[in-house]
């Protein structure tokens, strides 16, 4: 009886390691949207796409330029509707925003990243997902919708210290809408 336990649970350890369970490192809190657990380095993929998109909804507040770039790294490469970009483009874009935030008629910003599905090989990942940006009018009697962009992107990231950093972005609108 007990060798025949034994066979099982080696069987099954094998079966488990062969897939790739056992080595997946678990994080046990977060699932994708097939319901599978994503391990710990997705996870974290996972957070600094959500601490991107809180970064740019709190520039309005902060006006810190580097709270936003701090998440790409030096050499940056990426494609946004067809051009591409840099990250002196986007410090030179964070400028042109701060300009209007800190002008007569500022502006709000709202990003929002949804529908995550990261991967990790080694020290680089990945990850696609959707996103929403809404840039609004503030401080007048009402706030004014001016626009809103839905779109998916696809980055890649490159493992620094303890810290996933984009080190490309591919990203697509599908319904660019201004007012």
């Amino acid at each position: 009886m007990a060798r025949h336990f034994g066979t099982k649970t080696f069987l099954l350890a094998l079966m488990l390691s062969h897939a790739g369970i056992g080595n997946a490192e678990p994080y046990p809190f977060q699932q994708s949207t097939k319901g599978d657990i994503i391990t710990e380095e997705e996870a974290l993929i996972v957070t600094t796409l959500k601490e991107v998109a809180n970064a740019e909804s709190q520039f309005s507040k902060t006006k810190d330029a580097a709270s936003i770039l701090r998440f790409y790294t030096q050499d940056y490469a990426g494609i946004k509707d067809g051009k591409s970009e840099t990250l002196k483009d986007q410090a030179k874009y964070l400028t042109q925003v701060l300009e209007q935030i800190n002008s007569d008629e500022p502006i709000g910003i709202s990003t929002r990243f949804t529908n995550i599905k990261p991967g990790v090989a080694g020290s680089f990942g990945w990850a696609t997902y959707e996103y929403e940006h809404k840039v609004w009018r503030s401080g007048g009697k009402t706030d004014a919708l001016q626009e809103v962009s839905r779109g998916q992107c696809t980055a890649i990231f490159r493992k620094q210290a303890d810290s996933w950093l984009i080190r490309h972005e591919h990203c697509s609108s599908t319904s660019p809408t201004p007012f």
